[in-house]
């Protein structure tokens, strides 16, 4: 059972991270989206000129459609996976198949990955390598947030903050229910000003 339990993680983190895709976000258009920022983005960002820019995205460019297969068959393989574990009895040979060619493909783009960012780092020098990787850690970082963002929308818009606290008044006890005593009330002499 241990055994099935990382898989299956890295199943859920690998729909989790695709969820703006399946939430009605075209691929293609996250890609373009992208692409648009690190053509503006990117070249003040690490220090390079519009040409490095160009090189780095050509190489994006031939990397997508392969890594996009791999996203289509991981995806269709944890929706069989989903629809298996639904059963009241899901079969063990066809689950842990599943899983391992799960595995497998994430391997395959992992490997994808890696040959991509070798080449890229290949156009780099160290500095910029090192700026590279934290654009793009950045980059990650605003698209979840972004498609984040997208899916927490409500379908209809939220009465404003104020209209939906109760008002002041209803934590205030009312005025009946609190009087001082009168030997506690004096008068506060009020002290003119000299002139």
């Amino acid at each position: 059972m241990r055994r099935l339990v990382l898989p299956l993680f890295l199943g859920l983190v690998l729909v989790g991270l695709m969820g703006p895709a399946r939430a009605g976000e075209h691929p293609n258009s996250l890609d373009h989206y992208k692409e648009d920022l690190k053509r503006s983005q990117l070249g003040p960002a690490i220090g390079v000129d519009q040409r490095t820019v160009d090189i780095l995205l050509e190489i994006d460019r031939r990397y997508q459609p392969l890594k996009q297969r791999l996203n289509q068959e991981m995806r269709s393989e944890f929706d069989r996976l989903q629809q298996l574990l639904s059963q009241p009895v899901p079969a063990e040979p066809e689950v842990q198949a599943i899983l391992q060619s799960m595995i497998k493909k994430r391997q395959e783009k992992l490997d994808l990955e890696q040959k991509q960012l070798d080449e890229e780092m290949a156009v780099l020098t160290p500095v910029q390598q090192g700026r590279y990787l934290l654009f793009l850690m950045g980059l990650r970082k605003k698209m979840v947030k972004e498609a984040y963002n997208l899916r927490s929308l409500p379908a209809s818009p939220r009465p404003p903050a104020a209209a939906s606290r109760p008002p002041a008044a209803a934590f205030r006890p009312p005025a009946a229910a609190f009087q001082p005593p009168a030997s506690t009330l004096r008068e506060i002499p009020v002290v003119q000003p000299s002139p």
